[in-house]
């Protein structure tokens, strides 16, 4: 029984791997509506209450000399004391309106920062986007993405380049469970060994802009994914760009993330791609010049 629960774990292990592997763009950065943001009104004036003042006058305004006073010090010291109150009472209003004054200045001047980068990033500004860019760090946060992004980045215009893995991200024994309970790992078949890289690829590739499309108003994103890949003239490894794309926000908003084939859903976009089952990616050029 003991082996069998183990077969069970480790194929439930290297299924969901598997999964992840190639599920990557299902997990996306919050999404800020800059247009929104652009628009927000001014923070609203803080109104000065005077609650606890007004029920301290409303108790001495009520106070009559009565016999038991006498028990409290005399009517004159109760009166003195409610007077006292109302002194308190006031200051009290006062202390809340200027704590609600120095919330409010605080309130406007994040409201001034936060409408001037909207405004700039609705005009496309680079200096806006690259801001944001630096500031949202969920974009290199995923370790399964790769080692690193870099961005080319122009008057309404990002190009991502993320480093993605080598395809030993990919497992290459396959793991099932038999009818005995053993758990039986065989070679992954080469073909379906370059079709997971392929997704894993694509599925970077959708994070990436994913990413980018929540975080900044933009209608069109430029990935280019590189892999270190050996080069046959060289004999070096190198960088190399495998799978460029172009974007397009309403086309991307529109796909169904959790249902997709990653590398399929790429024939939804203009795309660079040389791919074969047998011999996996293949050097491409990038859509658009990449900048430094």
């Amino acid at each position: 029984m003991q082996m069998i629960a183990d077969s069970t774990s480790a194929v439930e292990d290297w299924e969901n791997y598997v999964d992840n592997l190639v599920s990557i763009h299902t997990d996306m950065a919050d999404m800020i509506d800059w247009h929104k943001i652009a628009g927000q009104p001014r923070p609203s004036e803080p109104y000065q209450a005077s609650d606890h003042r007004d029920r301290a006058e409303m108790a001495l305004a009520k106070f009559k000399p009565s016999v038991f006073h006498a028990f409290r010090g005399g009517s004159a010291k109760v009166r003195s004391r409610l007077e006292t109150q109302v002194e308190e009472a006031a200051a009290r209003d006062q202390k809340l309106y200027q704590d609600a004054l120095a919330a409010h200045a605080k309130a406007v001047a994040e409201w001034e920062e936060d409408t001037a980068l909207a405004k700039r990033l609705v005009l496309g500004e680079a200096v806006a986007i690259r801001q944001v860019i630096e500031e949202m760090q969920s974009l290199s946060d995923t370790a399964l993405v790769g080692t690193a992004i870099e961005f080319s980045i122009g008057e309404n215009f990002v190009h991502a380049r993320p480093k993605v893995h080598g395809d030993d991200i990919v497992p290459s024994m396959r793991r099932k469970q038999l009818a005995s309970g053993r758990l039986s790992e065989t070679k992954m078949p080469v073909g379906q060994f370059n079709e997971l890289y392929q997704d894993y690829v694509a599925s970077a590739a959708l994070k990436t802009a994913g990413d980018l499309f929540h975080i900044l108003p933009l209608g069109e994103i430029y990935v280019t994914c590189t892999a270190n890949m050996l080069k046959p003239q060289t004999g070096h490894q190198e960088w190399a760009p495998i799978l460029s794309v172009q974007f397009v926000r309403d086309s991307f908003m529109r796909l169904n993330l959790s249902g997709i084939d990653p590398s399929d859903s790429m024939q939804n976009f203009r795309h660079a791609m040389k791919f074969s089952k047998t011999k996996g990616f293949a050097v491409v050029e990038p859509l658009e010049p990449v900048s430094a």
